[in-house]
């Protein structure tokens, strides 16, 4: 059997082709083996861009951050290097995006200015007022509603305007005592002061107490005022209705 491989192998024709054979195969290892190595594309671009620092995001989705290029994970869109995308994105919530992005998803864009609605906008739901303009009047004595000049919710009450017109035992007294301060005035100075005021924080105008001194006796029916402009929100009592001090009379908004 060795004789015969020994025969093969001194054939000259079947010798140079073993040599060729083998040659190739070692040119294929040394020289295809090497060059691939030498001409990696692919990894070469790769080594390239994670070692210049570039980070690769989205458009659409700026939280989107990777050293590498590829496709957005939410959108699918080809990531582009972040200083291509204009400034860097400094939230997370903040929106970045280039001009064909925009261009593309349609985006339109206006300053903010004061200015009166383009739109008129009809919704449901309830108005409620002001909580701190709201406000009471209270009774300042006992007395009888015996007329009412406003009477219902969401009447504007202007400054001066008439509320009601009470009688009120309580106001004869003190009319009263105005008038015997009246007489002491030229003595006691201080007396007609203080039952003048007494009238002026029950509301009475200084018209009308000097209506009343000039007329020379009490009146048992005074009629009151707003001194403020108002808007009614709620009577609390009834024409006839008996009032005492401190009773809630009406509610306002101012």
């Amino acid at each position: 059997m060795k004789a015969y491989i020994l025969n093969i192998i001194q054939n000259p024709w079947v010798r140079n082709t073993l040599i060729l054979a083998v040659g190739l195969f070692l040119g294929w290892l040394i020289f295809g083996g090497n060059g691939k190595k030498s001409n990696p594309s692919s990894e070469s671009d790769h080594v390239h861009t994670t070692n210049d620092g570039t980070i690769w995001t989205c458009s659409m989705h700026p939280q989107i951050r990777q050293d590498e290029p590829g496709k957005c994970p939410i959108c699918g869109m080809d990531l582009i290097p972040l200083e291509e995308g204009g400034e860097d994105v400094l939230l997370v919530n903040q929106l970045q995006m280039t001009a064909g992005a925009a261009k593309i998803a349609e985006i339109q864009t206006s300053m903010v200015q004061q200015a009166q609605p383009s739109k008129v906008l009809n919704l449901t739901g309830k108005i409620y007022p002001d909580e701190t303009r709201i406000a009471e009047l209270t009774g300042r004595f006992p007395g009888r509603i015996e007329k009412l000049f406003i009477n219902f919710t969401g009447q504007q009450v202007y400054r001066g305007q008439k509320l009601a017109t009470v009688y009120s035992p309580t106001l004869l007294t003190a009319q009263k005592e105005l008038f015997e301060a009246i007489k002491l005035k030229e003595y006691s100075p201080k007396l007609y002061t203080a039952a003048k005021n007494k009238l002026l924080l029950w509301d009475l105008t200084e018209a009308q107490i000097e209506a009343i001194e000039a007329s020379g006796e009490p009146k048992p029916y005074l009629i009151f005022y707003r001194p403020l402009q108002v808007l009614l929100l709620k009577g609390l009592f009834l024409l006839g209705d008996y009032i005492h001090e401190g009773m809630p009379l009406f509610e306002v908004k101012s």
